[in-house]
């Protein structure tokens, strides 16, 4: 079973904002989130049981999802969708507002609240049935799908993947797991010893 043929259902990458039970801004990026309804309008959006976000929306039954743009920082979603609100204030350099006291960032080409009005339970998500609350229209901008993402993490992977750091004393390559820009600076040639400086690309 090929697995990587569900990620040909077009979805796009959203980030859900909410308040833990301390009153703490959270929230987590999602992709498996669909409109049920128009009128009235519902959301359906699935959230991993792990989450620290998913476990404090069954408790406060609301949150607010912001609709990313395609020119949305990588570091944002890294940040939203890499790191638990359990630990890291996400919020804290990421450009947002208050929405019906929810955070939402200021990218967003839209965003909402959402009320939880029905819960399914699967092996390993939470999937919430909810009514929106209110909705804007944001930016308005071309918004980031799933495959967009997958698509640029690829094209960046294979165009890193092809570059070539060559010592020019002594003809050595870089091939390291860590970017050569991402090295130290101290770090020299481990054939002849000469610095990152004498090093070219190819």
């Amino acid at each position: 079973m090929n697995l990587e043929a569900l990620f040909k259902i077009s979805h796009g990458l959203y980030i859900t904002g909410a308040r833990d039970t301390q009153n703490r801004l959270i929230g987590s990026c999602v992709d498996a989130v669909m409109v049920v309804e128009a009128s009235p309008a519902q959301i359906m959006i699935s959230l991993g049981k792990n989450s620290f976000t998913c476990q404090n929306v069954l408790t406060s039954q609301k949150l607010s999802l912001s609709v990313l743009p395609m020119d949305i920082a990588d570091s944002i979603i890294q940040t939203f969708g890499m790191k638990s609100s359990k630990t890291v204030d996400k919020w804290s350099n990421t450009p947002y507002h208050l929405y019906q006291d929810l955070p939402v960032l200021n990218q967003a080409s839209a965003y909402m609240t959402l009320k939880v009005v029905q819960k399914i339970e699967t092996a390993t998500h939470w999937v919430f049935l909810c009514d929106v609350q209110s909705v804007e229209a944001g930016s308005m901008a071309p918004v980031l799908t799933y495959a967009n993402y997958q698509n640029n993490k690829r094209k960046e992977k294979k165009m890193t993947e092809s570059k070539k750091w060559v010592c020019t004393v002594c003809g050595y390559v870089y091939d390291g797991e860590t970017p050569f820009e991402d090295l130290p600076d101290d770090w020299v040639c481990p054939l002849c010893g000469e610095p990152k400086s004498v090093f070219v690309q190819e």
